[in-house]
């Protein structure tokens, strides 16, 4: 590890305490390397994370590392930005799965364990990565942007996350998130989203869901896009058809291995950028976090971080 600013940023609530074992475990290996400058800040609130980020990415950090699940994930990368501009493209992010249901972790280092996941840290190899980019409405009514590591969705999606978000993750990510996922598929009703994909015209389709995916799975280990690259410049768009309920529940056991795709009432399409417009509002989440609603334009920025791995 260079011997530059390094910023830890840690969610202390962030898989119910792991979190913060996790960067005990990494003060422990980071100590001896009496030539780096560390700082460990542990949030107190929500987007806290952007702002610190933010602020010592100014000051000259050179590697910013986030503790936590991928909703801190989010936060950190949305700090390596100041109105969507990088503020300096030579600081690099390094990812500690200390969440729950951390999929983006797991899509970075594969299964590894925590000290494997430090050493890889340690090495200094980074690759590139695309992020996504919205543009919505806030829950205010004002419209902004945010940018995304892994997945955007909106329809069955959203209301998984809402329903996660109020219960809890004791047991673990992928039972908190199959749990919502069933009860939310069994009452699920159909919206109306008109979709226009690149430089395409707009199209309406009634769906259950939409999922706009950078990386190949989320929700505790769904892998709603399986084929999804995170360096390839092009999204993975799932579109959830409507289905009975008997068939709902029978995907839902595929998506863990991307069977569900050989299904009907699934498709996907791959584009850079898309625009989803509705008659009504249309709740959207990202990395797993509630942002907002429509309408919503979607675009795929290529090579747009560094991550260590």
């Amino acid at each position: 590890m260079d011997s530059s600013h390094i910023l830890i940023v840690v969610n202390p609530t962030a898989g119910s305490g792991k979190a913060k074992d996790v960067a005990k475990t990494l003060q422990q290996k980071i100590e001896p390397l009496k030539a780096s400058k560390y700082q460990f800040t542990f949030t107190k609130e929500k987007e806290e994370a952007t702002f610190i980020t933010r602020k010592a990415i100014a000051e000259g950090a050179s590697l910013v590392i986030a503790i936590g699940g991928d909703g801190t994930i989010n936060e950190v990368i949305n700090g390596f930005f100041t109105d969507g501009v990088p503020i300096n493209t030579h600081c690099e992010l390094g990812i500690l799965d200390g969440g729950t249901g951390s999929s983006l972790s797991g899509i970075i280092h594969g299964q590894k364990s925590v000290n494997q996941q430090i050493d890889m840290l340690f090495q200094s190899n980074t690759m590139a990565l695309d992020l996504g980019l919205i543009n919505y409405d806030d829950f205010s009514g004002n419209r902004v942007s945010r940018f995304f590591a892994n997945e955007c969705q909106t329809g069955i999606g959203t209301r998984v996350v809402s329903m996660v978000g109020k219960t809890s993750k004791l047991f673990g990510g992928r039972i908190a998130f199959g749990f919502a996922s069933t009860i939310q598929a069994i009452g699920m009703k159909p919206q109306k989203l008109n979709i226009a994909y690149d430089d395409e015209p707009f199209q309406e389709f009634s769906l259950l869901g939409l999922v706009v995916g950078n990386g190949r799975e989320c929700a505790g280990g769904m892998r709603l896009t399986p084929d999804a690259n995170m360096s390839d410049g092009l999204f993975d768009v799932l579109s959830i058809s409507e289905m009975g309920l008997v068939k709902r529940l029978l995907n839902l056991s595929k998506v863990y291995s991307g069977k569900h795709l050989l299904s009907s009432g699934f498709s996907v399409k791959r584009c850079k950028k898309l625009k989803i417009r509705s008659d009504i509002k249309i709740a959207l989440e990202a990395d797993g976090e509630l942002l907002g609603n429509s309408p919503l334009d979607i675009q795929i920025l290529q090579a747009a971080i560094r991550v260590r791995t």
